[in-house]
């Protein structure tokens, strides 16, 4: 898995979710028509994004989860001759690119906090973005712990082993021993051009009740989502998350 970073500079107000379907939209007309094609018709999106700026800068972070998308998306982000990006909304139509990073994180990575470490029962997450699932044709804007996981499940069954087939087995017993000790959430629309999706966005916090290695097993998952984002959407911006306690950081950097 890759984290692809442009930092920007910022000449406006931004809205950071609608500049990041901006972004996708931008990403789509850019890359190969049918890897694109590719990415609309994938169940499990291997690409997520999320756009974040301060004072004088804007992030473009574009998260490639399987080699298919790296080898599609990294060479168009990372050629030299990209040095600006050009998006017809919003209020900035020209971001100029003053920096570019690459993250990667293997599976053997996340093995490592798997197999590796004693991971803290109490696990606190940021939620970034408006976060949503989709069930039995409806959306759900509630951190359903049942929803988190098999989201996640399948988004790193199809990561690694090719495939979202999970075990049911596994995810009713993290249903059983994990719950929401504490959150404080509030409900966010999340506008994709003309629409809009209900989602929750806040800070989060799990409990482990089960056995370490459950509780390490959810820290992977947990850890593995800062890639993959949380729930529906998130190629265009929804679900981006990050752990604030509970998992070591076990990430290279590429210089």
């Amino acid at each position: 898995m890759k984290k692809l970073l442009l930092k920007c500079r910022r000449e406006c107000d931004i809205d950071d979710c609608r500049e990041s379907v901006y972004l996708h939209g931008w990403l789509m007309n850019h890359l190969d028509d049918d890897f694109a094609s590719e990415l609309h018709q994938a169940g499990m999106n291997p690409m997520s994004i999320q756009v974040v700026h301060d004072e004088e800068s804007v992030s473009f972070i574009i998260n490639l989860l399987t080699e298919k998308a790296c080898n599609e998306v990294e060479p168009l982000i990372m050629s030299d001759s990209l040095n600006m990006i050009r998006i017809n909304s919003g209020n900035q139509h020209e971001f100029e690119i003053i920096e570019k990073s690459v993250f990667e994180r293997s599976e053997s990575d996340l093995s490592k906090i798997f197999y590796g470490n004693d991971c803290s029962k109490v696990l606190k997450l940021k939620i970034m973005t408006p976060t949503a699932f989709k069930t039995n044709g409806k959306y759900v804007f509630l951190p359903d712990v049942r929803l988190v996981f098999q989201n996640l499940m399948k988004k790193y069954g199809c990561a690694f082993e090719k495939g979202e087939d999970i075990d049911f087995e596994l995810l009713d017993e993290i249903c059983i021993k994990v719950e929401v000790a504490a959150f404080s959430l509030k409900s966010r629309r999340f506008y994709l051009h003309k629409a809009y999706v209900n989602g929750f966005q806040g800070y989060l916090t799990l409990v482990c009740h089960g056995s370490q290695t459950l509780t390490n097993y959810i820290a992977m998952l947990l850890k593995f989502a800062e890639y993959s984002g949380i729930g529906v959407k998130t190629s265009m911006g929804m679900g981006a998350v990050r752990i604030l306690e509970g998992v070591d950081n076990v990430g290279k950097k590429n210089e």
